[in-house]
């Protein structure tokens, strides 16, 4: 069955005590018939990213996604499958030169289920006012770039890309996204968004007209899409032998290695260090440009029970979640003798007596 919509349409929430369970009702049209099917709501981790732009000042248009909690749709765009999705701009008075638009890469099976959103090749097509003549038409195999989104369980991309030459379709047009090729059967749903005029067309639909935007947006010449590529190089994150409760400290370097004028916003995900010590970072998120690097100063409180412990600390990239670093850490707490907490004591509370007192051992 081949179907043209995913869309959240009610939430039943079962009061059980103080355990909360959520539902969701999905309605999953196709060309023939309409059909109800259960489609359990995913619940995502507790990762806040606010929505960034890559063309920050330079977007002459912008619709947004809709967020998960949000009533949201994603609709189908593929050649495979016989649908195309069409959304209109307006009021644009300079030439298109790039484009960056979400959605969901899934397999149609009994139900939509998740896949590699990877080898897609799309066609985008620039229509005039009246969507009667193509003005301009690009085929691109953009990387596909993990938000820190997800959709009942289906985690949204994003893609983006320069178009050469850049497109004049000044002052009102329509632009259509279709995947046309892919592996493996694989299909795109392009993201819905409330931010427009709540109208979309999509073709090859029983019910063509729309009544929700497409989530995309729309930059100008001097807008540079390329991919900013995280790299880190820790410094002292082995603390080897150390006392119980010991501050120890180390340090993140954290490289944009991304080609000329990209820029890396990247975040720590703080909500999940080692738990044999409380974690502090400064900074614990920021931004570098190319072939640039922040450095993070890494402070970390042991435990007070003995033992040799290992653990991860990872760093993302915050436009990105599918690129990230993970760092390596450990630490042996060593026992106390007795007779010597008093000068351990001691040592907490003047470290530097400590390091004279290993200098003349």
């Amino acid at each position: 069955m081949h179907k043209n919509i995913l869309t959240v349409v009610g939430i039943t929430i079962l009061f059980l005590g103080t355990l909360i369970t959520p539902s969701v009702a999905i309605i999953e049209k196709s060309v023939e018939e309409k059909t109800n099917l259960e489609y359990p709501r995913f619940v995502s981790s507790n990762i806040s990213i606010d929505k960034k732009t890559i063309i920050t000042d330079d977007v002459i248009f912008e619709q947004l996604p809709f967020e998960p909690e949000e009533s949201w749709v994603f609709r189908t765009s593929d050649a495979n499958l016989g649908y195309r999705v069409w959304d209109e701009f307006w009021e644009i008075n300079e030439t298109i030169c790039c484009i960056r638009w979400w959605g969901l890469s899934l397999i149609d099976s009994d139900n939509w289920t998740s896949c590699n959103p990877e080898g897609m090749v799309f066609e985008i097509i620039f229509w005039d006012a009246l969507l009667g003549n193509p003005v301009c038409t690009y085929q691109v195999a953009p990387k596909a770039k993990g938000t820190f989104e997800f959709y009942n369980g289906s985690k949204m991309f994003y893609r983006e890309v320069g178009l050469v030459p850049c497109c004049d379709c000044e002052p009102d047009g329509w632009v259509s996204i279709q995947s046309i090729q892919s592996p493996n059967q694989r299909h795109f749903l392009w993201a819905g968004s409330d931010d427009g005029d709540l109208y979309s067309y999509q073709e090859g639909a029983s019910n063509p007209d729309c009544d929700s935007d497409c989530a995309y947006e729309l930059g100008v010449v001097g807008c540079y899409y390329g991919d900013a590529k995280i790299q880190c190089e820790p410094v002292g994150m082995n603390f080897e032998k150390v006392r119980p409760r010991t501050n120890v400290t180390g340090q993140i370097y954290v490289y944009n290695k991304g080609p000329f004028l990209t820029w890396l916003e990247w975040f720590v995900y703080t909500a999940n260090v080692p738990a044999w010590g409380t974690w502090t970072f400064s900074p614990a998120s920021g931004g570098v440009g190319e072939d640039d690097c922040d450095i993070i100063n890494v402070t970390c409180v042991l435990t007070d029970v003995t033992g040799t412990y290992n653990g991860t600390i990872i760093v993302y990239n915050a436009d990105d979640s599918t690129e990230f670093c993970e760092i390596d850490t450990s630490v042996e707490v060593t026992r106390v003798r007795s007779q010597n907490v008093v000068i351990w004591n001691l040592f907490q509370r003047f470290p530097m007596l400590e390091r004279l007192f290993s200098l003349i051992r």
